[in-house]
C-alpha cells in the first residue's frame, strides 16, 4: 500500500474512533484529541502528494521562497520606511517639530478623542503616527472613542470630538484646533523647564487664586500650573514685584491702588515685565489705576457694555459674545467665542504714545454698545452712550529703559471671564492662557506655515511641442513596427 492511502486510512479511522469514543464516554477530550490526529493526517496526506507531484527539490525551494516571501513582509510593515515625494514636503513634519521630538527625554502621551470610523480619527492617527515615528521612545498616543468608552473620557474632564490633550507627567494640555503647530507648541510648553513665575495681584478686593467656588479663579491658577507656570499671589504694599516674575495679574480690583503701588507697577513693566489687568466697572472710579492706563494710551470709560446679540446665544445683553478678533499672537487661529458678564469697553488712544504699539484684539458686534445709564429699558441713547462694536480686550508694547527690552500689558474691561463659574465656557480659558503665553515671552514657541500643494505648470514652445508630437505619434510607433515586421521575417525564414 502507498504512503499516501496509508496516511489517509489513520487519518479516517483515528476521525471515526474519536467521533464513537467520544459520544459513548462523554468525553470531549477524547474527541478533540481524535480530531487533531485526523487533521494532521489529512494534512500529511496533502504534503505528500505535493512532494510526489512537485519532486523534493522544487517543493523545498517553494517552502524557501514562500519563507523568505513572509519575513520580508513582516520586515517591511515592522520596520517601514516613509519617503515623501512631493516638492512642498506636505506630508512630512516640519524641520522645527522633529528637532523638537528629537531632544525630548520625557515621556510624551497624546491622547485625542474621535469617534472609531470618522475623518477626524484618521487625521489624527496619520499626524501622531509621522510624531511617533521621529522618536518612537519618547512620544505615544493612543485615540478614544467617547461612546465606545465613557469611564476613559470621564478621567479626562470636559473634553469633545476633536480635542487632543497632551500629558508629559502631571501636567497636561488641551489642544482643540489640531495642527502641527498647535500640537507641537503644547509639547514644548509641558516639556520646558520650570521657573516661568506669575503672580496674581491681592489688596485691592481682587478675585482670590485660592478659592474653589463660582466667583473664584482656582481653575485659573490650576491651568496655569499645568502649563508649567510656578503661580503665586503679591502685593505690591509689601514691596516690589521680584526680578524673577514674568507676568503680574490684576483680577478685578474694588479699590484704587496707592501712589507707590502705581511707581512699582510702572518700573516693573519698563524693566520688560509684563501685566495683565482685568478691570471691571466700578461705582468708583480706580483713579489711580485708570491714570496709570492711560499713560499708555488706553481709555476706560467706566459704562456697562451692552450687546442684544448675546440674546441669539441664551444670555443677557449684559454678557456680551465675542466672536470679532484682531489678527494678534494672542489671538492668531483663535475661532472660540468668549464671554463677559458687565464688562467695560477697553480703547486706544489714537495715535499711541511714543514708545508704545498695540491693538484692540478682541470687539463685541455692531449692535451693541457701552451703556451709562442702566435703567429700563435698555436702549442706546445718541451722545450719551458709545455705539459698538465696543473692544473688550487691547495688547500693547511697551519700549523699556534699558535696551532691546519690551515690557507688555493686556488689558480686559472685565474678571468675571476667567472665574470658575466661565473659565470652562467656550474660549474663556483658553484667550487667558494665550495672554499669558504671550506676556511670559515664551519666543521659543513656533510658527509653522500650512503647506499645500502648489500648482506646476509646464509652458512648451512651438518647436518643443512639434517635437513631443513627432515622438509620440510619429517615431515610437514606427520603432514599434519596424521591431514587430523583423520578428514576423525572422520567423519566416525559420
Amino acid at each position: 500500500m502507498k504512503r499516501s492511502n496509508l496516511i489517509i486510512w489513520i487519518a479516517i479511522i483515528a476521525l471515526l474512533v474519536a467521533i464513537n469514543l467520544g459520544y459513548l464516554l462523554g468525553n470531549n477530550l477524547v474527541f478533540m484529541v481524535g480530531i487533531a490526529i485526523a487533521a494532521l493526517g489529512f494534512i500529511a496526506y496533502a504534503f505528500v502528494k505535493i512532494v510526489d507531484a512537485m519532486g523534493i527539490n522544487l517543493f523545498i525551494s517553494v517552502v524557501l521562497g514562500l519563507a523568505i516571501i513572509g519575513v520580508a513582509t513582516y520586515g517591511l510593515a515592522k520596520f517601514h520606511k516613509r519617503f515623501d515625494l512631493t516638492k512642498e514636503k506636505v506630508f512630512s513634519l516640519a524641520p522645527q517639530t522633529v528637532k523638537v521630538l528629537k531632544n525630548l527625554n520625557t515621556k510624551v502621551e497624546v491622547i485625542g478623542i474621535a469617534e472609531e470610523r470618522s475623518d477626524a480619527r484618521q487625521r489624527m492617527e496619520e499626524l501622531f503616527k509621522l510624531y511617533r515615528e521621529v522618536n518612537p521612545r519618547f512620544f505615544y498616543y493612543r485615540i478614544i472613542d467617547p461612546y465606545k468608552s465613557p469611564e476613559a473620557i470621564s478621567e479626562l474632564g470636559k473634553v469633545a470630538l476633536g480635542t487632543v490633550i497632551v500629558k508629559v507627567g502631571k501636567r497636561k494640555d488641551r489642544v482643540d484646533d489640531l495642527t502641527e503647530e498647535n500640537l507641537t507648541n503644547s509639547i514644548i510648553k509641558l516639556t520646558s523647564k520650570g521657573g516661568k513665575k506669575v503672580y496674581f495681584l491681592k489688596g485691592h478686593g481682587e478675585i482670590s487664586m485660592e478659592v474653589y467656588g463660582k466667583t473664584g479663579i482656582s481653575s485659573a491658577a490650576t491651568r496655569l500650573r499645568d502649563l508649567g507656570y510656578d503661580v503665586g499671589e503679591i502685593s505690591l504694599a509689601e514691596g516690589a514685584v521680584p526680578e524673577d516674575v514674568r507676568v503680574v495679574v490684576i483680577p478685578g480690583p474694588k479699590t484704587d491702588f496707592l501712589e507707590v503701588e502705581i511707581k512699582r507697577l510702572d518700573r516693573f513693566l519698563r524693566k520688560g515685565g509684563s501685566v495683565i489687568a482685568m478691570v471691571d466697572p466700578t461705582e468708583k472710579p480706580l483713579t489711580n489705576l485708570y491714570k496709570f492706563l492711560r499713560k499708555y494710551g488706553i481709555s476706560l470709560k467706566n459704562g456697562i457694555v451692552v450687546d442684544m446679540v448675546s440674546q441669539i446665544f441664551g444670555v443677557n445683553a449684559l454678557v456680551p459674545v465675542v466672536t470679532n478678533y484682531k489678527w494678534h499672537d494672542i489671538t492668531r487661529n483663535f475661532r472660540l467665542m468668549t464671554f463677559y458678564p458687565l464688562a467695560q469697553g477697553v480703547f486706544l488712544a489714537d495715535p499711541l504714545p511714543e514708545g508704545v504699539s498695540g491693538l484692540e484684539i478682541a470687539e463685541t458686534s455692531e449692535k451693541s454698545w457701552e451703556e451709562f445709564n442702566l435703567k429700563p429699558p435698555l436702549k442706546f441713547d445718541q451722545g450719551k452712550d458709545i455705539p459698538g462694536p465696543i473692544p473688550l480686550a487691547v495688547a500693547l508694547e511697551v519700549k523699556g529703559i534699558e535696551k532691546d527690552k519690551k515690557g507688555r500689558l493686556v488689558v480686559f474691561g472685565d474678571s468675571d471671564f476667567i472665574t470658575n463659574a466661565y473659565y470652562d465656557q467656550q474660549g474663556n480659558g483658553n484667550l487667558f492662557e494665550n495672554s499669558v503665553n504671550w506676556c511670559s515671552k515664551e519666543e521659543n514657541l513656533i510658527a509653522i506655515s500650512p503647506r499645500n500643494f502648489k500648482s506646476s505648470t509646464l509652458i512648451l514652445t512651438g518647436k518643443q511641442q512639434r517635437f513631443i508630437g513627432f515622438l509620440s505619434i510619429i517615431l515610437i510607433p514606427e520603432i514599434f513596427l519596424l521591431i514587430g515586421l523583423w520578428i514576423w521575417m525572422r520567423r519566416r525564414w525559420q
